[in-house]
């Protein structure tokens, strides 16, 4: 069971503690019971708390608890560990993590206070314990190991009760555990005392289990056991003074150890476990020492050789050699015989072992494995000391590494540790490392440190054959430093190749060698004056600094002491070297104060030592020079001192000390040891270098003219003139000697040029490949350079009057080098380096003078010339060589020489290009010089920049003026802008230094003098916010300095900076921070510096400068610009000059930024400066859209941000875009010319992106009518208007355009509707206007009228407060020259008249008005929409004010354009039907009669359209005519009921539509009921209308109700039989006949007669259908049978052939007029008319015999005989009948091979009778 954790909180352990013990300090309380009952509980209560978090998988978790209950338990001991040994006690099945917690926190309590533990309650944790080591299951080792520490902390207070209980689990039936033995080991060890006596028992035990034990593991912890007990015992018996126990005797546990020794060796040693075998064999060590002796005799021949075959066998040699030593330690304190027999196999595998260890890591296991070998050896060595030293010589005889090391490790051991017994045998032994010594192997060497050593101690250097060991020693000091680079790398992994030893580490191990050897061994006697023999040969000069210490040390410690022995005795000594040599090689070695391990200090020590040695009145001088020299090196590192100068202090002693000796013939051997020196033991370059100079010093003071001849031309023969060091020494030394021996040495240079080397010159070809190969360049290099330095050491008053006629050109006659009469180019560097100082070295000597200014250097120009080449050549990229930094230092020198030169810039330009443009050297390029390292690179890489800042400098002394700075930086801007942050970094950096310079030289306070530095200033500014901290830190510092110079040129004091200019050291701290927002702060502040600050004629510069960063390719850059610009024009926008250039440039600038922020701040200065200057900007911004730019449209956006600004930019917006529409003549519009200018264009999209921007809601406020009218009109002179082809008036060239057509003009229109839209759309309605297509309407020439009456309707909803002032801007336009304006503002006006709006604003009177002169207007497009509009008064209110006077115009316009303009009068008649449809039913009026009147003539127009309208008007009327019944009205209805019966079956659906509306209507008023009704039943939507029979039902109602009306519909239909219509004829013709058959016979009159004659004139109508309807009606007239009446329907025109008498001409008419004869046959022989059928059969005869018929039509006549036959006749006694018509019956016969497919049976009954009455065939 686990306890969980809910309920409560975070456990706080400390604040429990503190309740507790703060309620322990009040005793009354503590002691109730109550109060302890509480504080159990609590306990508990935390306890649980704790224990619920043990089940966490997160170890961290469980350690937590372990901690909380270690710390709870330090207050509650007791009560936590029963609280806890109960929770394990009663939880057996509780998990694992929460087990293994709780019993580590028991451990962990137990463990801190085991002291304080009580006795039953350790008994009870014993139990625990106990339980859980052996009891459990289900656990883990970790666990019962856990118990075992737990039993082995409480055995250390009651080891008796711990090894009580755990014994008595020996004597239960189970199997013996693991940890119960290995506590017992344990406890054993722990409790010495307490636990060896008892002991005894059981080991008798324990021997029983190990007979029968097979288990490895356990076979492991029995080994284990038996040697600790085997330990235990041992030390109880050697310190039985320390126990109150009785005492005991090894021979007590000889039985039982003797017993476990058989089990081990015999059985257990080849086990398969090696770890048990490890187990095994050091157990079998340990107890060896309680084996009795006879035992160790018997076992010894067994043991040892199995004990060393075991090695390379197991897994741990040192457990073998452990066992080792144990039985050899036993053997040897019992004296055993046998181990002689095995000595030589023991040293060979010792000796082996040893061998082993040393190839082996360093590390504890190995150190131990071989000490433990070592004292095998020593175990040994009392009795077998010579048979070890005779092996060990033996072994170092044998060249093997290994073999020597450890035969090298086994000696210095013995000598250290028996060096008495080894007393014999010193000499073998020093002898014997004659072979190591010579061994090139530095393991072996840093061995032989070990063995020197120890052989010091012991005296063995004394002996013969010391002193090559003393040579052996400083011979490995001497190694050299400098190791390979792969040396170091395995040297710094170390640890991984613990086994390799480098060079530096012998030669740090010898040096460590040597100062022991001389401070701490006594053994000075021989190393002084020993040690000066190693001094001057060269092969030491690495061990010189250790020799010298060494030197130093015993001779002071022999000068203190007063020895005789300090004085050097030459004779003596005859291997010492002489005074002379000792200073020559110390002195030179100190030249090189740190090379050889620091040998600087030691050599001037060791010099200081020698004083008196060397020479007694040299003491003097080194007494006070040498300590300070020494000093000087202590106080400068390595990489700060410079060489130069170190070198002249050198010089100085070595003169001062000549000076104090003046002894010529001292001097002059030195002066031989010096050149001897040179010559033969080729020192260093540098050294040589410097013993030339000293050389020249030793010259200078030599009286003796002979001797300088011959050491100068010696020195000059000695040289390595491919050196640099000892070229440069060897110049110098000649310079210096020419100090007192000028013309010697000037005879010496010329007869060095005179040598044989100079005229063995390589061929022209060799020379022009390379020059570089050639000795010649070398020599001539050292020449010059001598030269140089002779002028430079020479006294100024010799050399100068010889300066140009005899140096300078010796000096340019061995640089010019001709071969064959042409000058070569030289390319060679050390010539370059060598004329380069000469140059410098004379121009310093020229500057050096009092009275410079009197001394002119005639060749000035020709050495500016050689410089400035010089630089050019070096690479630009790259620093190869020094030649770059020397130029330019020679022109700083060269350049303020009289004559001064009229022009520097080209040579300024030169020496940026030069050094500017090399990279960090962090990027050093793999093609640079091999010989530099880094620091060089690095040293020369800053000289040169000092050397260009020197230079720089000396040009602002020569031009110290502001044109001369700004001279300067227009030759270093191109640098403080370039993309490379190291280029920037220098050039501002130098920028820095110079402008601190100016400030310091120059005095301009009082001085009148323009200038203008606003373009430097602004390259600096946009450098403030440089992505490198450095250039920002740098830009602002120079920034500061450029104010301070402009205010000091503004006549400010020094002293008074201005604080604006200070709050630049302000802003310097804000820099390091890269936030945005800093940066912001920043830049600002710098921009309100330089408003303040900049004179206000420099504010243009400034801004045009900055505006240069906005495409800096560094963000930062351009954000600075864009943030100062900003600042600027804001703060002096008032004063520019040059606003239109300003605009320009960052319209241009605009086109490359990319960045989105700094467009907006280009675009924000744009609309500062136009707040500030708006009318001078606006044409400006138009006139550079073109062409369209970026960006333009934010730009006008931007402008929005100021009404006024916004406000004037709209305005003249407009007045551009009207200039544009009015300037259009009418002859343009006649050519339809619609081409979009690239000015409207750029003005409309200057405009969308004003009024579509969401800023614009004001200013489109405040210029709403304006906005809209300009728009709208211009939308108009855009589009092309569509004209129908019903206007008469569409110009003949007239060609419709599609507005993609040219190119613009969508974007125009799309730009116009746009506009139109967020006009809109400002107010915030919902309009509708884009749903129903209304913009592609406006777009559309076709419909444009109907989108600009959609967007009126849209601004008669959204745009109220606006429309009185839109309708008057739009009235003009009414008037305007311009067709398409008119359209469009009568198309606009239309439509608002249809809102009611307009009666609420009073605008209807004003938009009649205008609409009535539309009427008049030369374009039938806008007379339509003007209709339209009055129309659209029926809308209002006011619709009777206007009715009478409208409807008489409309009247009007319908009679003018009724036959020419079908639009017009169809616009005419829908807006009279809208005007009538609003009318009320008091209105009354004759202007109703003249409406009727008018549209009835139009009742039968030829186009459906308008006699829709023309019905739809009589539709209208009717109910008005209801109300006020008018008889002119009522008759006319009657005469319009004709024509809308007729026009019920019209052709158009529409039509037909509204007849049946109108009849609906009219019923009411005729004065007939069954007519009415059958008017208004008419069902509208009904489309299947029987129309004669509808007909017929009206003729009759007509007749019977309305007899007196007949004639009149008679002949109203007459007179619609020459309509254009057939279908009305035909309609006219059926109901004439209907009227006339249903009329009353005493109604019938004579005056039908004409009537009839019209209806026969339709019989030859040219429409079939017409004919038949004719005849039709004829029959109407003639017959009155019911009977025949019913026929009509069934046959065609053969009863009107029959109702005029059958006549045989009338007949024949009709067969030559009409096809139908099938017909009118077919009935004549249903009637059984054979005399009609007879002449008819004729005359198809005599048409089938033209060709009329064919025998087909004969066949279809027949056929449809039965189709007409009455029922009364028999088809049998028609065909005799028909077949006597014919001749023959086969004619006939024959039409049926193909007869029709007619499904009467009757026709096949005529088929079948027809057959049967042919022939057979």
């Amino acid at each position: 069971m686990a306890f969980s954790d809910k309920g409560f909180g975070r456990l706080d352990i400390q604040q429990f503690n503190f309740v507790i013990d703060h309620e322990e300090s009040k005793e009354e309380i503590l002691q109730s019971k109550s109060f302890k009952k509480v504080v159990i509980m609590k306990v508990e209560a935390w306890i649980r708390a704790i224990l619920g978090l043990c089940s966490d998988n997160n170890e961290l978790v469980r350690l937590r608890v372990i901690d909380s209950l270690q710390e709870l338990g330090h207050t509650k001991r007791k009560r936590v560990l029963l609280f806890l040994r109960k929770f394990l006690t009663e939880h057996q099945n509780l998990p694992l993590f929460q087990r293994i917690t709780v019993l580590k926190s028991i451990f962990v309590i137990v463990k801190d206070s085991s002291s304080h533990l009580s006795r039953p309650l350790s008994k009870k944790i014993i139990s625990l314990a106990l339980t859980e080591m052996t009891k459990l299951t289900n656990v883990t080792d970790g666990h019962k190991e856990t118990a075992s520490n737990l039993l082995l902390i409480v055995g250390c207070s009651y080891p008796t009760e711990v090894f009580t209980e755990l014994q008595s689990i020996f004597h239960r039936p189970i199997a013996i555990n693991f940890y119960v033995i290995l506590t017992l080991a344990n406890l054993c060890c722990e409790k010495v005392y307490c636990i060896v006596p008892l002991l005894k028992p059981l080991l008798e035990t324990m021997l029983l289990m190990l007979r029968i034990e097979t288990c490895e593991r356990m076979k492991w912890v029995f080994c284990y056991a038996f040697s600790l007990f085997s330990k235990s015992i041992l030390t109880y018996i050697s310190n039985t003074e320390k126990t109150s126990q009785p005492l005991l005797r090894k021979k007590a546990f000889y039985d039982e150890f003797s017993a476990a020794y058989d089990i081990f060796f015999h059985f257990w040693l080849n086990a398969k476990e090696s770890k048990v075998n490890v187990a095994v064999v050091e157990a079998i060590g340990q107890i060896s020492y309680l084996l009795p002796n006879d035992k160790v005799e018997n076992e010894l021949p067994v043991l040892i050789p199995t004990i060393l075959s075991m090695y390379q066998k197991t897994a741990s040699d040192l457990s073998i050699t452990k066992a080792m030593c144990g039985v050899l330690q036993t053997t040897m304190e019992r004296d055993s015989k046998m181990l002689v027999l095995h000595l030589d196999c023991l040293l060979m595998v010792l000796h082996q072992q040893v061998c082993i260890t040393m190839d082996q890591p360093t590390n504890p296991l190995a150190e131990a494995q071989r000490s433990k070998l070592f004292c095998c050896f020593k175990l040994l060595s009392p009795a077998f000391t010579d048979q070890i030293i005779k092996f060990l010589l033996l072994e170092l005889e044998i060249n093997d590494e290994q073999i020597l090391l450890g035969a090298l490790a086994i000696m210095s051991y013995l000598i250290s540790n028996i060096p008495s017994r080894l007393e014999s045998q010193k000499n073998q032994i020093l002898r014997s490392l004659a072979l190591p010594i010579t061994m090139r192997s530095n393991r072996v060497k840093g061995a032989l440190t070990q063995v020197i050593n120890s052989m010091a101690t012991q005296g063995y250097l004394e002996m013969d054959g010391g002193v090559e060991l003393i040579e052996f020693i400083i011979e490995q000091c001497a190694l050299p430093t400098l190791e390979h680079k792969k040396g170091f790398e395995i040297s710094e992994r170390r640890e991984d190749f613990g086994h390799m030893v480098i060079d530096r580490d012998v030669k740090r191990q010898y040096e460590k060698l040597v100062e022991e050897l001389t401070t701490t061994l006594n053994i000075d006697n021989l190393l002084w004056p020993l040690l000066l023999e190693f001094v001057i040969p060269v092969r030491y000069t690495n061990a010189l600094a250790t020799i010298c210490s060494s030197l130093v040390y015993l001779g002071t410690k022999k000068q203190k002491a007063g020895a005789t022995e300090f004085v050097l005795n030459y004779e003596e000594h005859v291997n010492l070297p002489n005074c002379q040599a000792l200073l020559t090689r110390l002195l030179t070695v100190s030249s090189s104060p740190y090379e050889g391990n620091g040998q600087g200090i030691p050599a001037l020590s060791l010099l200081h030592v020698l004083g008196i040695n060397i020479h007694p009145a040299a003491v003097k001088v080194w007494d006070k020079e040498l300590p300070i020299l020494m000093d000087y090196l202590r106080e400068y590192p390595k990489y700060q001192l410079l060489q130069n100068q170190w070198e002249e202090k050198l010089l100085r002693v070595l003169c001062q000390t000549l000076e104090e000796i003046e002894d010529e013939v001292w001097i002059v051997h030195l002066s031989e040891v010096m050149s001897k020196y040179l010559y033969r033991f080729h020192p260093p370059p540098q050294q040589k270098g410097f013993l030339y100079k000293c050389l020249g010093i030793v010259l200078q003071l030599t009286q003796n003219q002979e001797v300088v001849k011959k050491k100068l031309h010696e020195m000059l023969q000695i040289v390595r003139h491919d050196e640099a060091l000892e070229r440069e020494g060897a110049a110098i030394g000649i310079g210096l000697c020419a100090r007192t021996h000028l013309d010697i040495s000037l005879t010496a240079l010329k007869d060095c040029s005179k040598l044989n080397i100079f005229k063995k010159t390589a061929s022209f070809y060799q020379i022009m490949k390379d020059q570089g190969s050639i000795e010649i360049m070398k020599v001539r290099s050292t020449l010059i350079l001598s030269y140089g330095y002779l002028i430079w050491y020479s006294q100024k008053e010799l050399i100068l009057p010889r300066l140009e006629t005899d140096i300078l050109q010796n000096v340019l006659n061995h640089f010019n080098m001709k071969i064959l009469g042409m000058r070569v180019q030289v390319k060679d560097t050390t010539m370059k380096l060598s004329l380069i100082k000469t140059i410098t070295l004379m121009a310093k000597v020229i500057l050096s003078m009092e009275d410079q200014a009197s001394y002119q250097l005639a060749r000035k120009a020709e050495l500016v010339s050689y410089l400035q080449d010089f630089i050019k050549a070096e690479p630009r990229d790259t620093m190869k060589t020094s030649i770059r930094k020397a130029a330019i230092d020679a022109c700083a020198a060269l350049i303020i020489v009289e004559p001064l030169l009229s022009n520097h810039t080209e040579l300024v330009k030169v020496c940026l290009n030069s050094v500017f443009s090399l990279a960090y050297l962090d990027g050093i390029n793999a093609n640079e010089s091999k010989d530099m390292n880094v620091v060089k690179k690095q040293e020369l890489y800053n000289e040169t920049l000092a050397s260009l800042e020197n230079f720089l400098k000396q040009f602002l002394i020569y031009h110290l003026s502001p044109d001369g700075l700004q001279l300067l930086f227009n030759n270093m801007m191109v640098w403080i802008e370039s993309t490379k942050y190291y280029e920037r970094e220098k050039s501002l950096e130098t920028t820095l230094h110079l402008l601190k310079f100016y400030l310091e030289e120059t005095d301009i306070n009082g001085k009148s003098t323009s200038y203008n530095l606003a373009a430097v200033t602004g390259c600096i500014v946009l450098r403030c916010s440089d992505p490198s901290l450095i250039v920002r830190k740098t830009a602002i510092e120079c920034l500061y300095l450029l104010l301070c110079i402009q205010l000091q040129l503004e006549r400010f004091p020094r002293n008074q900076r201005g604080g604006a200019v200070e709050h630049l050291k302000a802003i310097e701290g804000g820099l390091k921070d890269t936030n945005s927002d800093t940066l912001y702060r920043v830049c600002t502040d710098i921009g309100k510096v330089l408003s303040k600050c900049m004179a206000h004629d420099q504010v243009d510069t400034l801004l045009f400068t900055l505006s240069k960063g906005l495409t800096d390719e560094q963000l930062n850059g351009s954000f600075v610009a864009s943030i100062v610009m900003n600042v600027l024009v804001r703060k002096c926008g008032a004063v520019l000059n040059d606003i239109p250039g300003i605009i320009k440039v960052l319209y241009d600038q605009l086109q490359s930024i990319t960045e989105p922020q700094i467009i907006r701040a280009v675009i924000h200065i744009i609309s500062i400066l136009a707040s500030q200057n708006v009318l001078m900007i606006l044409p400006f911004l138009l006139k550079y859209q073109i062409p369209f730019r970026a960006y333009n449209s934010e730009i006008w956006q931007s402008l929005l941000s100021d009404n006024v600004v916004a406000k004037a930019s709209v305005k003249y917006l407009l007045d551009n875009l009207k200039l544009l529409y009015d300037d259009r003549k009418e002859r343009f519009v006649q050519k339809m010319t619609r081409s979009v200018t690239q000015q409207s264009l750029v003005v409309m999209s200057a405009l969308h992106a004003m009024i579509c921007s969401p800023k614009s809601e004001s200013i489109i406020n405040l210029l709403y009518p304006q906005l809209f009218c300009t728009i709208l009109i211009y939308l108009s002179s855009s589009v092309q208007i569509w004209y129908p082809r019903e206007f008469s008036r569409k110009p003949k060239d007239w060609k419709t355009v599609s507005l993609m057509e040219e190119p613009g003009t969508t974007d125009v229109f799309n730009y116009a509707i746009e506009i139109l839209q967020a006009v809109l759309t400002q107010r915030k309605r919902d309009i509708n206007i884009a749903k129903i297509g209304s913009w592609d309407h406006i777009k559309s020439p076709e419909k444009h009228r109907e989108g600009v009456m959609l967007l009126a309707s849209a601004i008669a909803t959204c745009a109220v407060p606006h429309l009185i002032s839109i309708v008057e801007q739009l009235i003009p336009f009414l008037a305007n020259v311009h067709e398409k304006h008119r359209i469009t503002v009568a198309a606009f006006f239309a439509e608002l008249l249809n809102h009611s709006v307009t009666l609420e604003l009073s605008l209807t009177d004003t938009l009649v008005a205008s609409l009535l002169r539309s009427l008049i207007d030369t374009s039938p497009t806008v007379q339509c929409l003007a209709l339209k509009g009055l129309g659209n008064v029926a809308a209002s209110q006011k619709v009777e004010k206007y009715s009478a006077k409208l409807l008489s115009i409309m009247v009007a316009m319908i009679h003018k354009y009724s036959k020419s303009n079908s639009l017009i009068t169809i616009e005419a008649m829908s807006s009279i039907a809208k005007i009538l449809g609003q009318l009320q039913g008091n209105f009354a009026d004759p202007i109703l009669v003249d409406v009727a009147l008018t549209i009835e003539a139009l009742f039968e127009y030829k186009q459906d359209q308008v006699r829709t309208s023309a019905f739809q008007v009589l539709e209208k009327i009717i109910p008005v005519a209801k109300v006020q019944p008018d008889a002119a009205l009522i008759e006319h209805f009657h005469s319009t009921l004709i024509s809308l019966l007729l026009h019920l079956n019209d052709r158009s659906q529409e039509v037909r539509k509204v007849c049946k509306s109108v009849l609906n209507l009219i019923g009411p008023i005729m004065a007939s009921e069954g007519l009415s009704k059958m008017l208004q039943e008419l069902c509208l939507e009904d489309a299947t209308l029987d129309y004669e029979t509808y007909l017929s039902d009206i003729s009759k109602h007509i007749s019977r109700e309305l007899p007196d009306k007949v004639i009149f519909y008679i002949t109203s239909c007459a007179a619609f039989f020459k309509n254009a219509q057939p279908e009305i004829r035909e309609n006219a013709v059926t109901l004439i006949g209907l009227l006339m058959y249903n009329v009353a016979t005493d109604y019938f009159m004579a005056s039908v007669d004409p009537i009839c004659e019209e209806i026969n004139i339709l019989l030859s109508d040219p429409v079939k259908s017409v004919r038949l309807k004719a005849a039709k009606a004829n029959f109407y007239s003639v017959y009155e049978d019911e009977e025949w009446i019913n026929c009509i329907y069934e046959t065609s025109y053969c009863d009107l052939i029959l109702s005029q008498g059958c006549q045989n001409n009338v007949i024949s008419v009709w067969l030559t007029s009409y096809d139908d004869v099938n017909v009118v046959l077919a009935y004549f022989i249903g009637k059984a008319n054979t005399t009609l059928f007879t002449v008819l059969c004729n005359e198809t005869r005599n048409k089938s015999n033209t060709g009329t018929y064919t025998s087909s039509s004969l066949l279809n006549h027949l056929i449809y005989l039965p189709c007409y036959a009455q029922r009364s006749v028999d088809m049998h006694n028609m065909v005799p009948l028909i077949f006597s018509v014919f001749q023959s019956p086969i004619g006939l016969s024959a039409c049926f091979i193909n007869p029709p497919q007619v499904n009467s049976p009757t026709v096949f009954q005529i088929e079948f009778h027809l057959l049967l009455l042919c022939p057979a065939e």
